[in-house]
């Protein structure tokens, strides 16, 4: 197995709307953090701007590696990996920088990052490396056990930063990979009765109040019982943080329909929207931009999201497709409850918004799963030299022919492609670039697979 490989035939299935919507996004929130910048005075430091256009340099390096890299070695790297991951997540109790109360971030020699964001990406690949091990689709307790351990791991370290939102946001990015398979139904009963419990226990707080258990339990901290305080009802919490969101509200409402225009928003450039460079980064992106701006940003991110799942959809193995999924759900749960925390409809946690929200660490693990995604669009099909000589079976099974003979292969242009959706599902192109080019027999009638050798070579 070739580790790094660039081959003119992996241009057949680049997800080029995938990287264009990346592209365009990261655009759109430099332009945005240039006009939060603009209105902060930075003495002697880089602005958020100038940080963050020197952090695309290796995010865009990450994408063209992780571009060359074979998506199916990532099996041999997926625990030492996520064993490094889990030793940073560690040594933040002991060698972490604290910045606005939390303790989440490492300095290593020229840069800082936070190893909660790199994580995600590593849980994803080993849970995809493990989940694939199983020949059988429906999973039990005891093939859950390892799974919910890989997860529980990191959850119980971030949320001790305190970081609950990140922590929440790691569960929320592997539950779809556990969605497509099928479980025993005492797995069910069980989850079913946890969920019950779980929502009586939340009814309760939520009308009695009674938040003084949980903080002498230690099950939160004051700041996040404070936050739901605020988001049940933020006009009378506005000392606990209901300023923010009553803040972000209006800023997100003076944009209107085509907003106060780009460098204009009053609420970010008189300093009264908090974190506009961060948390609320859509909030001064609505305010300048308005209504369309925000509807044409997330429907770019919509783009992006389908692109990613439709990379899930068509992989021809069930490690890649579970590692698109993984990615697709962990950038698709950052917009919703950053957009739905800016707007009021979620409390206020700490999670970017992806491409938007200023981050070095966020960027460039966001290109990097960008990347993957596309690497494993790129890969669907494995190559060979031979494909057609070496595979003869594929060609003779009656309804790969029967396929092929429906296929929108037409007699009128020689050089029509031979649509790959219709291709058997291990499909394997041809050494030459010319090779995909293919027309029906005009003695056989139909396409049969000794009609390819001579393509083979």
């Amino acid at each position: 197995m070739k580790k790094f490989s660039l081959d003119h035939r992996l241009l057949e299935n680049f997800n080029w709307p995938m990287l264009l919507c990346s592209l365009l996004l990261c655009a759109g929130g430099l332009a945005n953090l240039y006009s939060v910048s603009s209105a902060v005075e930075f003495s002697g430091e880089w602005s958020w701007f100038t940080r963050q256009f020197l952090y695309l340099i290796p995010a865009l390096a990450g994408l063209g590696a992780v571009l060359l890299l074979d998506y199916q070695y990532l099996r041999k790297l997926a625990w030492p990996f996520y064993a490094l991951n889990l030793l940073c997540l560690v040594a933040v109790f002991f060698f972490g920088t604290k910045i606005n109360g939390a303790t989440r971030w490492l300095d290593v020699i020229l840069f800082r990052f936070q190893p909660a964001e790199i994580i995600k990406v590593a849980l994803v690949v080993i849970l995809a490396a493990h989940l694939t091990k199983r020949k059988a689709d429906l999973l039990g307790f005891r093939d859950l056990c390892l799974p919910l351990t890989l997860i529980a791991a990191p959850f119980w370290l971030i949320h001790k930063q305190p970081d609950l939102g990140t922590a929440l946001h790691l569960a929320a990015t592997c539950l779809p990979m556990f969605l497509v398979f099928r479980f025993r139904a005492q797995v069910v009963m069980v989850a079913a009765v946890l969920a019950a419990v779980i929502l009586a226990f939340v009814s309760f707080m939520q009308f009695s109040g009674s938040w003084h258990l949980l903080l002498e339990k230690g099950l939160v901290k004051p700041h996040q019982a404070d936050r739901v305080k605020v988001y049940l009802n933020p006009a009378e919490h506005r000392e606990a943080g209901g300023w923010q969101v009553g803040q972000s509200e209006n800023a997100v409402g003076s944009g209107q329909l085509t907003g106060r225009g780009f460098m204009e928003g009053p609420q970010h450039r008189n300093g009264f929207l908090p974190e506009a460079e961060t948390d609320f980064a859509f909030a001064a992106l609505a305010e300048e931009w308005g209504f369309i701006g925000s509807a044409a940003v997330l429907a770019v991110f919509t783009l992006l999201l389908t692109s990613g799942l439709s990379v899930a959809q068509f992989s021809k193995d069930r490690f890649g497709s579970l590692i698109a999924l993984g990615l697709t759900s962990m950038l698709f749960w950052q917009v919703v409850i950053n957009v739905g925390m800016v707007t009021g409809i979620f409390p206020v946690v700490g999670i970017p918004l992806p491409f938007i929200s200023y981050g070095g660490t966020s960027l460039v693990t966001t290109f990097l799963s960008v990347g993957l995604i596309i690497n494993i669009g790129m890969r669907r099909y494995l190559f060979q030299e031979r494909p057609i000589r070496s595979n003869p079976e594929v060609w003779n099974r009656q309804e790969e022919i029967l396929a092929l003979s429906r296929s929108s292969i037409r007699t009128l242009s020689p050089d029509t492609p031979l649509n790959p959706e219709m291709h058997p599902p291990h499909r394997l192109p041809h050494l030459r670039p010319w090779a995909k080019y293919l027309r029906k027999s005009k003695t056989r009638g139909p396409l049969h697979w000794q009609d390819y050798n001579q393509f083979a070579d």
